[in-house]
């Protein structure tokens, strides 16, 4: 009988299938960001046309600003993608790419909470209302605010964003790194074993030996 599916097992056990589709799956988010962005800022410069002129000025900083977001996120995608294609052969094919994933959210997050951070600070001190209710669904991601709609208010608001978004970036790296050094200790073990599977017991006996000489006291015997 033919094992036709040989070859996709192979694939996955050498890693070269999953990273495959982790960058296709990279790239389509990135596309399907930008796709929910275009929608999410008519949405924006809808809701800016109806407030009054502040509001409106408001708004329009606000849907540049988040414009930029948009972009920047979507090319954090995209590269995260080329990094889990540069991934070398492995025995460990999972947990690089889990770190990669790891990095991804935490830079989307921090970039998207810095921003909101900046744009919704200038929408409070035009517009006198809280940015939050402009995003939509996506606000449900970002922590909840009820700033004041004062200039400090506003201040409140950035600095808020941006300590949430810093540590949340923080946490992602944190998690991400922590998965590469379980990966780390686990090739120093299989390293370690494989050496001593490799010397076996009598090279521990010869290296037991050589430290036995090397710690005895030389003696001289003169006649």
């Amino acid at each position: 009988m033919p094992f036709f599916f040989y070859p996709v097992l192979n694939a996955l056990n050498d890693g070269k299938l999953i990273r495959s589709l982790v960058g296709v799956a990279l790239r389509i988010l990135a596309a399907l960001w930008i796709l929910a962005g275009i929608y999410l800022l008519i949405e924006m410069l809808k809701i800016a046309f109806r407030l009054e002129n502040e509001g409106t000025i408001g708004g329009l900083l606000f849907a540049v600003i988040f414009v930029g977001t948009v972009l920047s996120v979507a090319q954090i995608f995209w590269y995260r993608a080329g990094s889990v294609d540069d991934l070398r052969d492995s025995p460990f094919t999972v947990i690089p790419i889990v770190s990669i994933l790891l990095r991804t959210l935490g830079e989307s997050y921090a970039t998207l909470g810095a921003a909101i951070g900046v744009g919704g600070c200038l929408f409070i001190w035009f517009a006198k209302n809280n940015p939050m209710w402009l995003l939509g669904g996506l606000g449900g991601l970002l922590p909840r605010s009820s700033p004041e709609m004062t200039f400090l208010g506003g201040l409140s608001f950035l600095v808020y964003a941006g300590l949430t978004s810093f540590m949340a970036l923080i946490l992602f790296y944190f998690l991400a790194e922590s998965s590469l050094v379980l990966v780390e200790i686990a090739q120093q073990t299989r390293r370690i074993g494989a050496e001593a599977s490799a010397g076996g017991p009598q090279t521990r006996l010869d290296r037991s030996m050589a430290t036995n000489v090397s710690a005895s006291p030389i003696t001289e015997v003169t006649t």
